[in-house]
């Protein structure tokens, strides 16, 4: 396996640490917009890989942080208006997120490249999958005694 991809480096985690912050009312821009978005671009790439015949696991995981990252937080925002200035605030961040992008010596076509491969393929580079490819590695050393 190789190493993960850093969870700033990837825009899902951006987008949920805005709605948080909506939540908690410090910012008032609503992330509902790019959430929708993004849910739009995530049942693509689940039909995506149920075409490519991705492990069952994998898309389990993939529905499972999806779920808590995306729809959940679109649940709590369905009677919310998008405003002009949340889809301004959309481009903004998306903009700040490709500056940081490149700060980091990354891009956003290889790190989109790097996302979808590794989903489609189970190689567990994105945060979530890496993270829980290395608790299961960790249980299998666990005997009960």
């Amino acid at each position: 396996m190789s190493k993960a991809l850093r969870a700033d480096l990837v825009f899902s985690y951006w987008i949920y640490l805005w709605f948080i912050m909506y939540v908690f009312k410090l910012t008032t821009y609503s992330p509902k917009f790019v959430i929708m978005l993004a849910l739009i671009e995530n049942v693509i790439m689940l039909l995506l890989m149920c075409l490519y015949g991705t492990s069952r696991e994998t898309i389990f995981y993939f529905i499972l942080i999806n779920t808590l990252i995306k729809v959940m937080p679109y649940y709590y925002l369905r009677n919310k208006p998008i405003k002009i200035n949340d889809i301004y605030a959309t481009f903004v961040l998306f903009i700040i997120f490709n500056i940081w992008l490149h700060i980091n010596q990354q891009n956003l076509i290889g790190n989109v490249k790097l996302i979808h491969d590794s989903l489609i393929f189970g190689k567990n580079e994105t945060p979530f999958m890496s993270l829980v490819e290395k608790i299961k590695n960790n249980f299998k050393y666990i005997t009960v005694v």
